[in-house]
């Protein structure tokens, strides 16, 4: 059972602190057995495990060593005091995994699901936090795949992939620049539609069953003006006066579930 000072937990630590660290080697961590246990149903690369005593206190993480074990992934074992150190979690967890990360390009996020393609695209979105929560969202509204456009958060910081709930695993999730991203969506065929809170227009009135990509911008800020001008739509989600603006993941599941609702056969709310 190795201690803090080995060498394996010192760069699992890196790994967890700096984003280079994570770019160069192309992994990233994920902690905790509701994590592990999504990125094994996932098939996710899963190169090793750190893992402590405190994993065979449950049922749950009893199952999980046999199933790391199944799989041949190679564990190291470490204290819990240890394991600790290395998260900043509420609740440390018994369990760390270093995955290799997936190289998602822009045809595969479009391609990500048999259905037509459903884009999440963030520009400027900073809290890694709210990146894993729109993920997570975008997954569960059953999105092709999210876009990362530009400068923003680490999909591979901890706290993100922590709050992607697993979803991570799951949903193809791409980086492209801004400005090979605009043409390539208009080659395929994609309605380009922006969340702007300054639109006239209801986001329930436009049609979003064909394929369409959903572009949000960072806290704050939004979109910038050049973007706004590139895209199809923009469409606003209406609120009670005196409130400026939804969060990125609050904006992020009204529209992409209005996505979905309209997919299900329910079609446009009104004429837009």
């Amino acid at each position: 059972m190795i201690g803090r000072t080995h060498p394996s937990l010192r760069r699992v630590r890196e790994l967890r602190k700096d984003r280079r660290a994570r770019d160069v080697e192309g992994v990233f961590v994920a902690e905790g057995i509701h994590l592990a246990e999504e990125a094994l149903r996932a098939g996710a690369d899963v190169e090793t495990a750190v893992v402590s005593p405190r994993l065979s206190a449950s049922d749950a993480g009893l199952r999980l060593r046999r199933d790391l074990e199944r799989a041949a992934i190679p564990l190291i074992e470490t204290t819990d005091a240890a394991l600790d150190g290395l998260s900043d979690a509420r609740s440390p967890q018994p369990v760390l995994l270093v995955v290799r990360a997936r190289r998602v390009t822009l045809d595969q996020a479009i391609d990500g699901r048999e259905a037509p393609a459903l884009l999440a695209v963030l520009h400027g979105v900073q809290d890694p936090g709210n990146l894993g929560t729109v993920l997570r969202t975008a997954d569960a509204a059953s999105a092709t795949g999210l876009v990362i456009a530009g400068a923003g958060a680490d999909l591979h910081h901890p706290r993100a992939v922590r709050a992607t709930a697993g979803s991570i695993f799951r949903l193809p999730a791409a980086a492209c620049r801004g400005a090979e991203l605009f043409p390539r969506l208009r080659d395929r065929g994609i309605l380009l539609v922006a969340a702007d809170p300054r639109s006239a227009t209801d986001y329930a009135s436009v049609d979003l069953r064909d394929p369409v990509a959903i572009f949000l911008g960072g806290e704050g800020s939004g979109l910038p003006s050049d973007w706004l001008d590139l895209v199809d739509r923009r469409v606003r989600v209406p609120m009670r006066a005196g409130v400026e603006s939804l969060s990125v993941g609050a904006a992020a599941a009204v529209l992409l579930f209005e996505a979905r609702r309209q997919r299900s056969g329910d079609g446009v709310s009104c004429d837009g």
